[in-house]
């Protein structure tokens, strides 16, 4: 098999729920040999979170464990007891990632902060994932994906102007978090190279979703404009998605000075008359215009639409569903879903990497049983007997 970009590496895994385990599952793709340290006895929290696999709840049956774990090694530990973290210190000097989001007093109440961990192992590049940093006043605040996308303004500018603000659906924020741990790793890591030297990187969950925010934050920090919710109603006409005989079409002006080119697709002229030619007098006259157009797109199928423009080099898409994006043409060709078996829930297909490299692919790996590797990494790393481990086991350290 060829060798990861990340083959080599060590992490440590301290991570739960999502940002933290998105972020070192991006490393055990690549390669890393990502090693999870889970509770005894009921290992990460998301191993609890549903929806399980045929409705039936288990440690090995969560779906969103599965997804978030892929191709990690499980070992079970308990850090709060002393021996736990005299051993969790031992692995710590043999690698060369530690990431963990727990709450920023955490660790530091358990004497496993960066400082101590640096000493350890001065080579320790420690990524700490937390809502709000590792410092500040609100540093210790709990916070769900909910808080934070509402504390990030996100939220303000979400939904219907007449209604309440909604929130986005997805945990958009956690990924991102988890992606910029990622990137900032491998940042600490790059520079590690040069100097030999670790690195502590403190990733905000609400600076990140502040990322998502983008032109509209700017817009208000340079020209103090602030921006309001507009149900998704986009400045150009037409921008959005509109119903077509067999489900919803995107059909949007874009490129701009290209929107003459849909008179070839759209079977109505009166779309194309001089009262709409410029993108200002579709604006002008948008309740009007968007009624033609919805009445011209009745009698279209979504595919055929989209194909239609996006031949006249025009942004057009269709809403799709799960069964759609299973069955895309694209996706296929680029191989993104693979089929990987677990020993427990069986074989499907998964997600590959969000973006490719040439020499080093992406590892399409199963999540790890509960503690599955315990003697792989107490055993051959750290030459502990069986009768050690079976000592440890009843002792509740692992």
């Amino acid at each position: 098999m060829t060798e990861g970009a990340l083959s080599g590496l060590r992490v440590i895994d301290l991570t739960h729920y999502i940002a933290g385990p998105y972020c070192t599952k991006l490393m055990a793709g690549f390669g890393a040999e990502v090693i999870k340290v889970e509770l005894p006895g009921r290992g990460d929290m998301t191993r609890s979170m549903g929806p399980f696999y045929k409705a039936e709840a288990g440690i090995e049956r969560s779906i969103p464990f599965l997804w978030l774990n892929t191709g990690k090694k499980s070992i079970t530990l308990n850090i709060k007891s002393s021996k736990g973290r005299e051993i969790l210190k031992d692995i710590i000097r043999e690698a060369d990632v530690l990431v963990e989001n727990f709450s920023p007093s955490f660790l530091p109440s358990l004497n496993l902060d960066y400082e101590t961990l640096r000493e350890l192992n001065p080579r320790l590049v420690m990524t700490s994932i937390s809502n709000f940093g590792q410092t500040g006043p609100y540093r210790n605040y709990e916070a769900e994906e909910i808080v934070e996308y509402a504390l990030s303004g996100g939220m303000y500018l979400t939904g219907d102007p007449a209604k309440a603000p909604l929130n986005a659906g997805p945990a958009v924020t956690q990924y991102t978090a988890g992606l910029n741990a990622y990137v900032g790793t491998l940042m600490a890591l790059f520079r590690r190279g040069n100097n030999g030297m670790g690195a502590h990187v403190d990733v905000s969950i609400q600076e990140s979703a502040l990322d998502n925010i983008e032109i509209s934050l700017v817009n208000y920090l340079h020209l103090g404009v602030l921006a309001k919710r507009t149900n998704d109603r986009h400045s150009m006409v037409p921008w959005e998605l509109y119903p077509c005989s067999d489900g919803e079409v995107a059909v949007i002006s874009a490129p701009i000075r290209y929107w003459h080119r849909a008179a070839e697709v759209l079977d109505e002229p009166a779309l194309f008359d001089k009262k709409y030619r410029h993108c200002m007098d579709r604006r002008k006259y948008r309740e009007e215009y968007e009624a033609l157009l919805k009445k011209c797109l009745k009698k279209y199928r979504k595919k055929e639409l989209s194909r239609a423009g996006q031949e006249k080099k025009l942004a057009f898409g269709y809403l799709a569903d799960f069964d759609d994006v299973l069955e895309s043409p694209q996706l296929r060709s680029r191989k993104f879903f693979e089929e990987v078996t677990h020993p427990v829930t069986g074989s499907h297909r998964y997600c590959g990497a969000p973006y490719k490299m040439s020499k080093t692919p992406w590892r399409h790996a199963r999540a790890p049983l509960l503690g599955e590797h315990n003697f792989t990494v107490y055993g051959k790393m750290l030459g502990l007997s069986m009768e050690e481990l079976e000592q440890l086991k009843k002792e509740g350290v692992i």
